[in-house]
């Protein structure tokens, strides 16, 4: 059957069966019909939580290593001791001390981490990127009065395996709400769908075809938009596919997460934009950067730093998979670049809302060039490591000014 296939398609999806996703989607759904089947017969939701815990470290054990779900379960431990545990000064400083290794240890031991097998490295590159932001909103919550977890019930929320590779976000006092009926078919039809992109992208995308963009300097206006364009499709598709995944099998555990995407081309600025695409990083940078930095009070500073704070966010998801050796300094002016971009998008976004709020044409107008606004930034957001950001401004004002 697959003699009848052109050989390139058989490629890519060979390609796509050896991905990260294929395995998590394919264990996910498995361990999803355990908790969906086991639901009928644990009622009390003590039982189903103590249930997920065993389910969701299993899966870190086999994507990744025992050792490597051993390190990130005494890890969660002891952060919720440092956040809990008395005296508070001592504690907050354990608890930052425990980020700042979180940060650290999977970048040094890039190399060990990397022997566990083929989808360690990138398995925990997006792992603790979640986990960060989910113990950072924890010990925040925590400082404003909220009431603390179960070691058990905050051990679930850091590593509950349909969200905890690559969310969508929560902030662990979410799982403080009560669990709902599993939902088998609604949630394997929300699974059926993400596959269904990622088969997509599979079969229309080669691997690492985003490499060409380092040579897209050389090419006509046209052309650099036809880049920007794709590259917005591309990760829409590939990421809404991840996010559609994750989000169905949590409905099939009995749980509703949030939304991680929400037509973000019917945007009509950037600020709407950032609204609706990977809606639980935007939430998450909002109440735990944004606001605690003081929100509109001083807009302009905290627009910039929050987007500053994404951007480092994905630096170091990706030199935790490439190294710093391969994607160091040198490499993160396009992520850098991307995020003042898009600070200066948003804060544009106010009069430009005043614009389009008289509605008719505008509209369409404005939705336009949102998406252009959006598939532009793409273009440093995807720099490839080695492109000089000399030659990334110049793609970016020739699809502005084409006669230069």
């Amino acid at each position: 059957m697959l003699d009848a296939l052109p050989p390139e398609i058989v490629v890519r999806g060979r390609h796509l069966l050896s991905l990260l996703f294929t395995y998590w989607t394919v264990l996910g759904a498995g361990l999803a019909v355990v908790v969906w089947a086991g639901a009928r017969r644990v009622r009390d939701e003590a039982g189903r939580e103590a249930l997920l815990v065993v389910l969701s470290l299993s899966a870190l054990a086999v994507l990744g290593s025992p050792s490597l779900a051993a390190a990130l379960t005494v890890f969660a431990l002891l952060f919720w001791a440092a956040v809990e545990l008395p005296p508070r000064p001592l504690a907050m400083l354990a608890a930052l001390a425990l980020l700042g290794a979180l940060v650290v240890a999977p970048i040094v031991w890039i190399d060990a981490i990397g022997s566990y097998g083929p989808h360690a490295r990138e398995l925990v590159a997006f792992t603790t990127n979640v986990i960060w932001a989910r113990c950072w909103a924890y010990l925040l919550d925590r400082r404003r009065g909220m009431a603390r977890l179960a070691p058990s019930r905050f051990l679930l929320s850091v590593a509950f395996f349909p969200t905890a590779l690559n969310g969508p976000i929560e902030a662990p006092h979410a799982f403080v709400r009560e669990w709902e009926a599993p939902a088998l078919g609604a949630g394997f039809a929300r699974v059926a769908r993400g596959v269904a992109k990622l088969v997509l992208v599979a079969l229309f995308f080669a691997r690492g075809w985003t490499g060409g963009l380092a040579f897209a300097g050389l090419e006509s206006t046209p052309w650099l938009w036809f880049w920007g364009i794709t590259l917005y499709v591309w990760f829409y598709l590939s990421f809404s596919g991840w996010s559609d995944v994750a989000i169905g099998l949590a409905r099939v555990c009995g749980r509703r997460v949030p939304e991680n995407f929400d037509r973000p081309w019917l945007a009509r600025d950037p600020a709407e934009f950032w609204r609706r695409w990977h809606v639980s990083l935007g939430v998450w940078l909002r109440d735990y950067v944004y606001v605690p930095l003081g929100g509109r009070r001083r807009r302009v500073l905290n627009v910039g730093i929050t987007f500053l704070v994404s951007a480092a966010w994905h630096i170091w998801g990706s030199v935790k998979i490439l190294g710093l050796g391969f994607f160091g300094p040198h490499a993160w002016d396009g992520f850098l670049l991307w995020a003042l971009l898009n600070a200066l998008g948003v804060l544009a976004s106010g009069p430009l809302a005043a614009w389009h709020a008289a509605g008719g044409a505008r509209v369409a107008i404005a939705r336009g060039a949102t998406f252009l606004f959006a598939a532009w930034c793409w273009i440093p957001f995807f720099l490839p490591p080695g492109t000089s950001l000399e030659t990334c401004l110049h793609m970016l004002t020739r699809m502005l000014w084409p006669f230069g």
